[in-house]
């Protein structure tokens, strides 16, 4: 956790859970007390454009035929693995000062070829101890100002007025906040149905049951690296969960905050 109370567990498998202020009473994604199932409620995939292959760049859910290197640093941790000619190192990390979360998957293209490659991050959403009583009072929306998706729990009894963001560095980008819509009536974590289309579909509002998924696409030349930052915040208000998307949302600034972390610890 940071010093606005705001943090994150993260297991040898990839993202458990994240929570702003209060671990228990606020969590913004679910908790699962499994530590050896490794369990969560967020994911990131990866998927080869031409193909539609995917997997995912941590050991779970969607698990590849390569080996993945973990580490655990602190205030940080990495997973790194080859698949299918594309290296891809995902570094998971909160900001020392403010209540963001920074995803960074860094490809590189091994494969001497070009490749067109998409990032998926998927969170399920809580906004409260359990989805099981949150999920029916979420409200999720695009913010017309930066695109980054917004939801709220307007009914929780301490932390209604809270604004919980998630957004991407890339510009072109789909989403959805419908969790059956990614999952899909039969799939799961390691077999989401969203892997299977083109696109999200760009869908929120009210009466879903409650994600928040953003789907970016790259074209990376024979051995060209890019970056695409994913972050997941939470704000007073919309004026101030605007600030932190702005200014969380590029390469640059996700580096410099974690810079922040080398330099705490």
């Amino acid at each position: 956790a940071n010093r606005s109370g705001f943090g994150t567990i993260v297991g040898e498998s990839g993202g458990i859970y994240t929570w702003a202020e209060n671990c228990r009473e606020f969590r913004l994604t679910p908790w699962f007390n499994d530590p050896v199932g490794g369990d969560g409620g967020e994911a990131l995939y990866l998927r080869d454009e031409e193909t539609g292959r995917y997997w995912s760049p941590t050991p779970l859910p969607a698990r590849g035929s390569g080996s993945y290197i973990v580490h655990h640093g602190f205030g940080y941790s990495s997973f790194e693995t080859i698949e299918d000619g594309i290296a891809s190192d995902a570094l998971c990390y909160v900001s020392m000062n403010h209540p963001v979360k920074f995803v960074r998957i860094n490809l590189v293209n091994r494969s001497g070829r070009p490749r067109t490659v998409s990032a998926t991050a998927y969170w399920e959403l809580v906004l409260g101890e359990l989805r099981s009583r949150t999920s029916m009072h979420i409200a999720t929306e695009i913010d017309p100002v930066t695109g980054a998706i917004f939801a709220r729990n307007r009914y929780h009894s301490e932390f209604s007025g809270k604004v919980v963001f998630i957004d991407a560095s890339e510009s072109s980008r789909s989403h959805t906040a419908d969790r059956l819509e990614f999952i899909g009536p039969c799939g799961s974590p390691a077999r989401p149905e969203a892997m299977r289309r083109a696109r999200l579909s760009n869908r929120t509002g009210v009466c879903l049951d409650p994600c928040a998924a953003i789907q970016c696409a790259v074209r990376l030349g024979p051995g060209e690296q890019k970056q695409i930052v994913f972050t997941i915040g939470c704000a007073d208000n919309e004026d101030e969960a605007r600030k932190l998307v702005q200014r969380s949302r590029s390469s640059d600034a996700a580096y410099r905050a974690l810079e922040k972390v080398w330099e705490y610890w």
